[in-house]
């Protein structure tokens, strides 16, 4: 007898072959069987009523990091079909620590992971994270990068210079140690402090152990606007010298000025493909990036750590030289006041009741409202907040978006960021990815969608058992309806569960019945997944 079926539904196996009627069977948590017939008699029965029974959706880019570890487990990720999350992004993940770098860490991610009490920061190394989150109550599953901030912080620490020898190898013990117990892979973000400071060779020094372990190298790109060719340039170099799979966070161009490299660089991508590296990418479905409001700074003011960045903002000499540096052009740095506009940089969270009132408002118009330059706005209000503000950044073009969908190895991530009035990405992107690219523009074809966000992911991260409708694969499983699947997610509402969306299956329990949560004896099924090497 099974414990769960789901009949009456159209199949869609995430293999990319044509959708057939029929359901799905349940047992121990894994698949039993797959059929286009009667199913065995089950303990429980959920009737998909002609909706697409599909593999669980597979969350490339998240930030949950720490959210998970505090307050009620969180919904808005296994609400849009998100049956697993992949976390350490950006090279700002939260281990491996020790005393002295957990509250660089802490003073670095509170706007990006969101605040975790220090004395709750008990783990240090990544197999304890691993431990830590295994104890929390988990929605959905969770596989967890190596960061190279953490690993950075912890060798070389929060300062602009190269690594020693002796460090760089500190570096790569430490990330043998994580791949070991599990990682999929290591990220950089190439623009956020320290993974920032890194040389290109460097890279490479930890990219080759990353190849030896059959792992990904996850990288946000250090320049996605002006010098977006040369960033993507070094990432590829760096893959091909080190014989390792790569793939691109959030692929973009960042900017209206910008805009006209994304096809250059897609031609980048053919040719090293055609070459013979594995690339792969993923990207949300909004025009709108979110990030810390940090990152619109110059990196040298970040140097030292948060601390030092905390006394340059309060410093008048130094805020003069911030100001001064606001100046200059994209020649000398990734300057986002003139890419963008201070008025499509929005602040979406602040940590503090007192600012709560910027939230939703540009920086222009907090500006405005204080009657201060924009710069002295940014800097004031991070200082205020010590540096817990993130931000959301209209820059995108949607023809350069639906080109990046309909690249073969592209996939979708969240990018979802908790707190304050967040973008709407944390609760919408699958459901605009399915809603508007698929059913609406009609971008690709249900089977090839549902692959991209199911095989398509699991494959890049090597894990085995999940990411199709087979016999004997692990059974995470959302069922949706592709005519009302629909974001309902607003930038002025943007806590908002999706439409279409009638159950969400993780590990054989049903988590999300299309309105809320559902608690079977008080736990929830997520698991913490580890990659096992052969």
């Amino acid at each position: 007898m099974l414990d769960l079926r789901i009949i009456n539904g159209l199949v869609v196996d995430g293999m990319g072959g044509e959708p057939f009627p029929g359901g799905v069977g349940i047992r121990n948590g894994r698949i039993a069987v797959v059929g286009r017939s009667e199913l065995p008699e089950a303990a429980r029965t959920l009737d998909a009523q002609g909706g697409v029974i599909a593999p669980g959706f597979i969350d490339m880019h998240s930030h949950s990091d720490l959210r998970l570890l505090v307050g009620d487990p969180p919904t808005a990720k296994v609400a849009q079909g998100i049956t697993t999350e992949v976390l350490g992004q950006d090279g700002l993940g939260v281990a491996p620590v020790t005393a002295q770098t957990a509250p660089v860490l802490a003073g670095l991610t509170p706007g990006l992971l969101g605040p975790l009490p220090l004395e709750r920061w008990t783990w240090r190394s990544f197999a304890d994270y691993l431990a830590e989150l295994e104890r929390a109550d988990l929605p959905n599953n969770q596989l967890v990068l190596v960061s190279h901030g953490a690993l950075r912080l912890l060798t070389v620490g929060p300062t602009d210079r190269p690594a020693t020898p002796q460090e760089l190898a500190e570096m790569q013990a430490l990330l043998r140690e994580a791949l070991a117990a599990g990682a999929p892979g290591f990220s950089t973000g190439l623009i956020y402090p320290p993974a920032a400071y890194a040389p290109t060779e460097e890279l490479l020094a930890l990219t080759r152990v990353v190849a030896a372990h059959d792992g990904v190298f996850v990288v946000h790109l250090r320049d996605e606007g002006y010098r977006l060719l040369t960033a993507l340039q070094e990432a590829l170099t760096v893959c091909r010298e080190a014989g390792c799979r790569l793939h691109i966070s959030h692929l973009k161009a960042h900017g209206r000025a910008s805009w006209h490299l994304l096809p250059r660089a897609l031609e980048m991508l053919a040719a090293a493909r055609a070459s013979g590296l594995t690339i792969t990418c993923d990207r949300y479905p909004y025009l709108a990036g979110s990030t810390v409001l940090s990152s619109v700074l110059p990196h040298w003011v970040l140097d030292g750590g948060p601390a030092a960045c905390l006394h340059r903002l309060r410093n008048p000499a130094e805020r003069s030289r911030i100001r001064q540096w606001f100046t200059y052009g994209p020649e000398v740095w990734n300057n986002q006041a003139l890419g963008i506009g201070w008025e499509n940089i929005v602040v979406s969270s602040v940590a503090s009741h007192r600012n709560r009132w910027v939230q939703g408002l540009s920086v222009a118009e907090i500006a405005a409202e204080r009657g201060v330059d924009p710069v002295d706005a940014v800097c004031d209000l991070l200082a205020e907040e010590e540096l817990s503000v993130t931000m959301i950044s209209h820059y995108g073009c949607e023809e350069n978006l639906e080109a990046i969908y309909r690249l073969p190895y592209a996939t979708v991530g969240s990018d979802g960021i908790f707190g304050g009035q967040p973008h709407p990405r944390l609760w919408g992107s699958y459901p605009r990815f399915f809603g508007r690219y698929v059913r609406d523009r009609g971008l690709l074809t249900l089977a090839e969608a549902v692959r991209r966000v199911s095989a398509l992911p699991a494959e890049v991260l090597r894990l085995r058992d999940r990411g199709i409708l087979a016999a004997g694969m692990a059974a995470d499983i959302v069922v949706f309806d592709p005519a009302r699947i629909r974001d309902r997610a607003t930038y002025d509402a943007p806590e908002q569960p999706p439409a279409g969306i009638s159950a969400v299956v993780v590990n054989g329990r049903l988590v999300w019945d299309g309105r809320r949560l559902v608690w079977n004896n008080g736990l929830l099924p997520g698991q913490v997944l580890r990659v096992h090497r052969l």
